[in-house]
């Protein structure tokens, strides 16, 4: 069981795993409010959908699990969930069972082929009962600057001159944009997540914190002096499927203050969209962003593309995002040139890059 073989599967058997899904969904949600009929009646009717929305995420996670045969995301990801569980109230057997109600699904529909999704499913749900994968899916964070835990209280509050203020004696005192975004914004925003996660704040404080953390950094932009223009441009998109953009834009900040010119198209660029812009554009660089080990698959057709479409033309690629730290073996066989562990590391490794 401790066998990567035991969770990696064939192509043919993923694409049915794929073709499985929203029945399995469906499955799985109808055995939980079958199980927990008083629960659902107490949550309202929301309670159903988020029931089908969290077991959507286990199969989410689940597949880079058959695809690579790497366990550690997938039981990251239960843990991160049964603390978001446990902290609003809901029975910590509701994880366990959704995770036995889909092996019972796919081992009904797929019958051997099922074995590595079963392994995986099961041991998922020993080591929760282990209470091996409680403290997981913790981010990798940098160190936070003394303004870090402040600025995330003014923001969750909604007190943006509050913020801006820390925020700016922060890029004062150190002179760097780029630092002040990864010791200060990134700190405060991964501090804002476990609140949320132990559901002490909202979904709204969350996304109110986020806004005002992109309006700094677009106010931060306008206070500082980029390096004299080095001749190389940048193109930086998250592909399709990730909404995750703030980690990118510290980056394409990082980048345009060194002297690159920088084109950001944010999140969730379609590859069309993204081959037309670099064909227009013609940059040295391209950046692509995955947050999710979920993502993964986009990001490497992306990379695959990339380089059969520009053959030799193609411009140099760097990928990066939080999967990437979190998660290093997920990341194997990306096709990039480059993996930024950072804003600031990123930039200053693709300026030591030859021209592509």
């Amino acid at each position: 069981m401790n066998s990567r073989a035991c969770y990696q599967t064939d192509g043919e058997t993923i694409e049915r795993f794929v073709a499985l899904r929203d029945a399995a969904i469906a499955h799985a949600t109808a055995a939980s409010v079958s199980a927990w009929p008083e629960l659902f009646a107490r949550r309202g009717p929301r309670a159903r959908e988020a029931c089908a929305e969290d077991i959507a995420f286990h199969l989410d996670f689940l597949r880079p699990t058959l695809e690579t045969g790497d366990l550690s995301a997938f039981t990251a990801y239960l843990g991160w969930l049964a603390q978001v569980l446990s902290a609003r109230g809901i029975p910590d057997a509701s994880l366990t069972r959704s995770l036995d109600d889909l092996a019972l699904f796919f081992s009904g529909q797929l019958g051997s082929a099922a074995a590595p999704m079963v392994a995986a499913l099961v041991a998922g749900r020993t080591a929760l009962a282990a209470g091996l994968a409680a403290p997981a899916y913790d981010r990798p964070c940098p160190d936070p600057w003394e303004e870090a835990a402040l600025f995330a209280d003014a923001m969750l509050a909604g007190r943006r001159r509050e913020a801006s203020a820390l925020f700016n004696q922060a890029l004062d005192r150190e002179g760097s944009l780029p630092g002040a975004e990864i010791h200060v914004i990134q700190p405060a925003l991964y501090e804002v997540g476990r609140r949320w996660q132990q559901n002490n704040v909202s979904v709204a404080q969350e996304h109110l914190a986020t806004a005002i953390a992109q309006t700094m950094m677009a106010q931060g932009f306008g206070r500082v002096e980029p390096a004299p223009d080095n001749g190389r441009k940048a193109l930086f998109a998250c592909p399709a499927g990730n909404h995750h953009c703030v980690g990118l834009r510290m980056v394409a900040d990082a980048f345009e203050v060194s002297g690159w010119t920088v084109h950001y198209l944010g999140a969730n660029t379609p590859l069309p969209a993204l081959t037309d812009q670099i064909r227009q554009l013609q940059p040295d660089l391209v950046g692509l962003s995955a947050s999710l080990p979920q993502q993964l698959r986009a990001l490497r057709e992306a990379v695959g593309v990339l380089r059969a479409s520009f053959v030799d033309d193609c411009p140099r690629i760097v990928v990066g995002g939080l999967v990437f730290n979190q998660f290093p073996l997920l990341a194997r066989n990306i096709g990039a040139d480059l993996l930024g562990a950072d804003a600031l590391s990123a930039s200053a490794a693709a300026g030591s890059l030859p021209a592509g």
